[in-house]
């Protein structure tokens, strides 16, 4: 598994490219980055999209959704929230953050809890981690590495004052969902710096494990 980061520096939003170095196939976390940026990134090392992911329906994180699945013929994964909250701009937040409405359409595959997807050399679990969003999930590949959207961050964690937010619900998701899984496991959030489930638990001033 081999994993390429693209930053959007005006937002600081991370989306990654996840693949099989073996088949070249391969899926897209939450696509903030341009498009055409995306598509050059993987092309340039024969990365076959296949798949979309996200984590939650803030613009920042879908602000190149459609066009990537029109330009891809990628199938669109999800909670069963974020496929509808990605079609409302009072959630999405998109007229503020990008001074148009964005309304993606529904997701292709719903994925529930706990459910697991594989995808060549790639087995990706979906943990639905509520408190920044209702809607927000963070996805497990090959329990080893944790794309964690914005729950969780290098000695942070996420906002939990905008649309569907909830504190008590954010903390939880972390310390009942996230800090259960093994220490040595690798974080990648929506946002800033990697870390580790580890190093968060015992560093991270917001939620202590």
């Amino acid at each position: 598994m081999n994993i390429k980061t693209l930053n959007n520096y005006v937002n600081d939003e991370n989306t990654y490219i996840v693949y099989d170095e073996n088949t070249k196939n391969g899926v897209i976390i939450d696509p903030g980055y341009k498009c055409d940026g995306i598509l050059k990134s993987a092309a340039d090392d024969g990365i076959n999209i296949k798949y979309i992911f996200i984590t939650h329906c803030h613009y920042d994180h879908i602000a190149y959704l459609e066009e990537l699945r029109e330009k891809t013929k990628s199938l669109l994964l999800s909670s069963e929230k974020g496929s509808i909250n990605i079609g409302d701009p009072d959630i999405n937040l998109s007229f503020s953050g990008l001074g148009y409405v964005l309304s993606a359409k529904k997701s292709d595959i719903i994925l529930k809890d706990n459910e697991e997807f594989n995808i060549d050399g790639l087995n990706i679990k979906c943990i639905y981690t509520p408190g920044h969003t209702n809607d927000g999930v963070c996805y497990l590949f090959n329990n080893k590495k944790l794309f964690s959207g914005d729950t969780l961050f290098l000695r942070s964690i996420g906002r939990h004052d905008l649309p569907t937010g909830n504190s008590d619900e954010l903390i939880n998701s972390i310390k009942n969902k996230l800090y259960i899984l093994d220490d040595e496991i690798e974080v990648f959030p929506g946002h800033g710096e990697s870390t580790s489930i580890g190093y968060e638990k015992k560093f991270n001033m917001f939620v202590k494990g």
